[in-house]
């Protein structure tokens, strides 16, 4: 697509973000939602569009050539992404589920069920491409581990002894066989060739050769005529696909065409930043001087001006006065110096943020503007909310009625939306771009924003110098007044007593200003390079193999409504791909720090096969994340002691927040908090269990770190123990009906393409009911074998080869998941959604005892 269509797309999301902006913030009041149903129905039509807008923006983002615009442009995909992660962790709060269902809402906004996943931005590992690769050269070089998708299955199960034995008797039988067979065909022609010569001693003649020759010839171009023909009658009826081309096929246009952008973008980039300098440097060197002593003429002027009209010299301004873009030395009609724009009415207000719907009804935080109020008016707020509160029986059925009202937020990310739509409607929106066709970078923008720096920079260094000015004309015109009096060494000694006093302060805070005490450095006379080489030797820092989220086939559940009553929701692996998305992908991807909703850790459990290494390898790939594998089983035999182990987990944390963003993985993470340890398990797993608690519970946002534990079995461990380690636990399901329809699709299409439309996809579907992801990939393995490719030619694939290795797994039982659910109606999330859908049917049954009680009480008394 060309640079207009891009263009468009970043046209019409900001159209939609305008429109949404208007929908948060609605000028009527009622329109606000007022219960809960409301309020989630209001939170979840927003999720989706912005969704729809993230990808547009992001589309646009990756493929805008245009330096500047991909500037401004980048903060409205962060921003939008932001609000999204808000979005999501308040309908979480309100519902008390990690998993919601939106598909009355895609029917009616027409969308489909693609249209709710969230794209990773590709800028995440594109801007970090340099560190990336060289991070893969230092494993590489120092030959760190691979990772593994847990334990790894065979593509075979293993033979016994006897059936192996029978195997190759019979292969080496047929190979007798087929050389037998062989050796007498070779006879068979032999002896008919020296038959033929005995019959016709003469040689054939030179007219019958040429007719048979010509007879071969064309039976074959018959032959092939009537494959053609009969190929374009096929087509014709529908019944046969076109042979395309590859070099025309439009997927591999569009990835070429994608790369080569990806190139224009790095030579604009390139252009600008050498414009940048350059124009830096001429705007200096030109226009320098003709700054600096305007801005002396204008301040000599200023303070000649005041003394000439109040008979002293004035006070310099102070420097967040002067410092303000459009500060000039000047004086009002009186001769005084104009207030700052700040003092000028008092309010010393900054800039209005937009309010949302939650601004207007917050009641708790509504009272933010009367900080800045003083007197009566104060004074008469709290003693009426006094009264409020201590007043009435019925305050406490407001108590009451206030969990059923949700109260909204305001969001910094709207703020940063708007101000970036309103920046493109000044630089961008009705911009003649006609003349520039390539889309470089826009030189009068970059003058402008130069002139800018260079005006702040020669601003502050000769606003020292006036200062100074100022300061000596005011010492001289003291002196003169003073002549030979002592009142200056008065002043200084009264000066050097308040210093004391001041010093006394500062000595009485550093006492009382005690903090609590630093987390010990254990290898602080080691440099960052050792550690990491001692990690990689170790096999903690791991390489690991590319894997996107898209790799992680699902799909989403559309019968379900988005207002359910149901306690415990059961995620598909669609919505379970979309959560750990935004739990631990898009966080970790704000390079600067942003107040994002985060989560610090997140558990994954589910039964074997089922893909929760994978999830962590794709978070680890999408980001180009250094990943770290404390699993017990892995680290076992190293770092014997508990010094060690307290060493070895303070130098994974430490080398993981010294290169964000990173990702702490551990597998058979409840065997950490098992309270009893098989005795065959010698990794001695509770071991790291004190430290890593302590490391866990010491991680911020702004560390970007992410700890990723899985389990297969997570009933073994001590639950009380666990959920707190873990800020979210997610099941990974068995998939269900459409989603092992995507994955028998993805599975058979990446080895034969042209041959799934010639597989019973349906029937393989039913038959892998209860059948994990994993199984599912196995099977097509086993069937689709590299000498089964080759043999495609001979003999087409079918759908039995698939059936005859599903009924070759393991027997599977549908009540096998059952403890997984079980566990996880045990998770805190879980429990709190119960209670609140079981609150007003005890609220009711309440309500009739009290009734009953009062009958009974009234029959007693009789």
């Amino acid at each position: 697509m060309s640079n207009r269509t891009y263009n468009q797309y970043w046209a019409e999301a900001n159209k939609q973000l305008a429109d949404q902006l208007e929908y948060e913030s609605p000028k009527d009041p009622n329109l606000l939602p007022k219960d809960r149903e409301a309020a989630f129905q209001h939170l979840a039509l927003l999720y989706v569009k912005y969704i729809q807008i993230f990808r547009r923006l992001e589309e646009a983002y990756d493929q805008i050539v245009h330096p500047q615009k991909r500037r401004l442009m980048k903060d409205v995909v962060l921003a939008t992404m932001g609000r999204i992660l808000e979005l999501k962790h308040k309908m979480v709060e309100l519902e008390l589920t990690d998993f919601f269902n939106f598909g009355d809402i895609l029917l009616d906004l027409k969308l489909t069920p693609d249209d709710l996943r969230i794209p990773v931005p590709r800028c995440f590992v594109e801007e970090r491409g340099t560190d990336i690769e060289q991070h893969k050269t230092l494993l590489d070089g120092l030959g760190a581990k691979e990772f593994g998708f847990g334990e790894a299955v065979p593509p075979f199960p293993p033979l016994k002894i006897s059936e192996a034995i029978r195997i190759i008797q019979i292969n080496e039988r047929g190979r007798q066989g087929r050389l037998r067979a062989k050796y007498m065909r070779d006879i068979k022609l032999q002896a008919q060739r020296e038959k033929e010569l005995d019959q016709n001693e003469e040689e054939m003649e030179v007219n019958t050769a040429a007719v048979r020759i010509q007879k071969v010839y064309k039976g074959y171009k018959a032959r092939q005529f009537y494959k053609k023909q009969m190929h374009e009658e096929m087509i014709f009826l529908g019944m046969a696909n076109i042979m395309k081309d590859p070099k025309n096929n439009p997927m591999v246009r569009a990835e070429n065409n994608r790369n080569r952008r990806k190139v224009v973008q790095l030579q604009h980039e390139e252009e600008y930043q050498q414009a940048l300098v350059n124009t830096r440097e001429k705007i200096m060197r030109v226009e320098g001087p003709d700054m600096k002593e305007a801005l002396q003429d204008s301040f000599r002027q200023w303070y000649m001006e005041y003394k000439r009209i109040n008979s002293k010299f004035p006070d310099f301004p102070a420097d967040k006065v002067w410092q303000e873009p459009g500060f000039k030395f000047e004086l009002t009609p009186e001769g005084q110096i104009p207030p700052a724009a700040g003092e000028a009415d008092g309010s010393g207000a900054g800039e209005s943020k937009p309010s949302t719907a939650a601004s207007a009804t917050k009641g708790g935080k509504g009272g933010k503007g009367g900080k800045g109020a003083k007197g009566k008016d104060a004074g008469k707020g709290g003693k009426d909310a006094k009264k409020g509160a201590a007043g009435k029986k019925g305050g406490k059925q407001e108590e009451t009625e206030d969990p059923n009202k949700f109260k909204f937020d305001d969001s910094p990310f709207l703020t940063s939306i708007n101000t970036e739509r309103s920046t493109y409607g000044e630089k961008w929106l009705r911009k003649d771009e006609t003349e520039n066709f390539a889309q470089k970078h826009d030189q009068e923008i970059v003058k402008n924003e130069k002139r800018r720096e260079v005006e702040a920079e020669i601003k502050g260094q000769v606003m020292e110098i006036l200062k100074e000015e100022l300061k000596n004309l005011k010492m001289a015109v003291d002196r003169e007044k003073a002549g030979k009096s002592r009142k200056g060494k008065k002043g200084k000694k009264g000066g050097k007593g308040k210093k004391g006093k001041k010093g006394g302060k500062k000595g009485g805070k550093g006492k009382g200003g005690k903090k609590g005490k630093k987390e010990k450095d254990l290898t602080a006379n080691r440099t960052m390079e050792s550690l990491v080489e001692e990690l990689i030797q170790a096999g903690i820092l791991q390489k690991y193999p590319s894997v996107s989220m898209e790799d992680f086939k699902g799909e989403f559940d559309l019968l379900a409504s988005s207002s359910t009553k149901t306690p415990v929701i059961k995620p598909t692996l669609g919505e379970l791909q979309r959560a750990v998305t935004e739990y631990c992908v898009l966080p970790l991807g704000f390079s600067e720090p942003m107040q994002v909703p985060a989560v610090s850790s997140v558990l994954l459990f589910g039964p074997k096969g089922a893909g929760k290494s994978m999830l962590v390898n794709a978070v680890a790939s999408e980001l180009g994340a250094w990943l770290f594998n404390l699993t017990p089983r892995n680290t076992a035999g190293q770092y014997v002691g508990k010094s060690n182990v307290a060493k070895m987990v303070h130098m994974v944390f430490k080398v993981a927040k010294a290169h964000p963003p990173s990702i702490v993985y551990i597998d058979n993470v409840e065997m950490i908090f098992a309270k009893k340890v098989p005795k065959d398990d010698t990794s001695d797993p509770k071991r790291i269990k004190k430290d890593l608690l302590k490391a866990v519970k010491g991680l911020k946002p702004v560390d970007r770190v992410m700890v990723m534990g899985t389990s297969n079995k997570p009933w073994d461990g001590d639950v009380k123990a666990m959920m707190p380690v873990f800020g979210k636990q997610l099941p990974v399901p068995a998939p269900d009906y459409p989603s092992r329809n995507a994955l028998w699709t993805y599975f058979i299409g990446r080895r034969i393409p042209a041959a799934v439309k010639d597989i019973d996809i349906s029937l393989l579907t039913r038959m892998s009911d209860g059948l994990s992801t994993g199984q599912i990939a196995l099977a097509c393995e086993r069937a689709l074998t590299d000498r089964r490719l080759k043999l495609l030619r001979l003999r087409p694939f079918t759908t039995n080869e698939l059936v005859e290795q599903i009924l070759n797994m393991a027997p599977f039982d549908k009540n096998d998941d059952k403890p997984y659910w079980d566990f996880y109606e045990k998770i805190p999330l879980v429990k709190k959604r119960t209670a609140m859908l079981a609150a007003p049917l005890d609220d009711e049954g309440d309500k009739g005892k009290k009734k009953g009680g009062g009958k009974d009480a009234k029959k007693k008394k009789k």
